[in-house]
């Protein structure tokens, strides 16, 4: 095992074929899991609920609990691996998040803002009558609204509009929406909810996590006290990438445990040196 390799710990978010757009089996996925050391592997498949969306219907979810199951069978020994959804929320269709996770048990549960009044971040469609604060304002608005649930274990890589919104706005400053943050942050305390560092953007070719690592201490600063990592992972090779980066970040915020979920209990342990 590499040195880099002794860095990885946990990766909780991680797709497979159970996902629309994901590009390898949750087999193959536990097997580039267990080769480079990770501990504990928390699948996020994409459930979707806008009826005008092509992949609303996608996600079957006895399907993937079988092949969560089949994981297990075969990895369990050296691997935690735990069944998780990545819920995209808009407040139009909350009703039918509930109900749907009521009626489906998973490990826990990432909220996530992809879409705001069906139009996606930051595409030309979503950006007509907008300026940049107001782009990103509303959606750190809906974020907010998704916090305020209460359905969601983890906020799923705050900023992502960031994804899309430097091409359309240009460079993207956490410190020109402070107080949106700290709105939203404040909505967070005293709930359970974790904060994801999501290494994506790092694979992606952005040079930056989502959230920022700026919005990360003000996080910390506020009194948030959960951080999630994921990788956000849908082929092997994004795996557990740059954990040692993420790691690092949260120690750098004075974040020394990182949560993980069983049946949606949450536990903290150790961030992984």
């Amino acid at each position: 095992m590499t040195n880099e390799e002794k860095l990885y710990s946990v990766d909780y978010q991680v797709h497979s074929y159970c996902s629309h757009d994901g590009r390898s089996s949750i087999h193959e996925q536990c097997l580039r899991a267990v080769r480079i050391g990770l501990d504990e592997i928390g699948f996020t498949e994409h459930k979707d609920f806008d009826p005008f969306d092509p992949e609303v219907d996608y996600f079957d979810y006895d399907r993937y609990r079988k092949e969560i199951d089949d994981a297990r069978n075969v990895f369990g020994s050296a691997l935690k691996i735990r069944a998780g959804i990545e819920i995209d929320y808009q407040i139009w269709f909350e009703d039918r998040i509930a109900t749907y996770l009521d009626r489906h048990p998973f490990d826990f549960v990432l909220g996530s803002v992809h879409y705001v009044n069906r139009k996606m971040l930051m595409t030309d469609d979503y950006n007509r009558g907008r300026t940049r604060d107001s782009a990103y304002r509303d959606y750190f608005s809906a974020v907010k609204d998704s916090v305020k649930t209460g359905m969601f274990d983890v906020l799923a890589h705050l900023e992502y509009a960031n994804r899309r919104g430097v091409s359309a706005w240009g460079p993207y400053d956490p410190h020109h929406f402070e107080a949106e943050l700290l709105d939203l942050f404040a909505c967070m305390s005293g709930t359970p909810m974790a904060l994801e560092i999501n290494t994506a953007g790092l694979h992606q070719g952005l040079g930056i996590t989502y959230p920022h690592l700026y919005t990360v201490q003000l996080f910390a600063r506020a009194g948030g006290n959960r951080i999630s990592i994921g990788s956000d992972a849908h082929h092997p090779d994004q795996l557990g990438h740059a954990y040692g980066h993420a790691a690092d970040m949260a120690r750098s915020c004075g974040f020394d445990r990182v949560c993980t979920w069983n049946e949606r209990q949450l536990t903290e342990v150790p961030i992984s040196a």
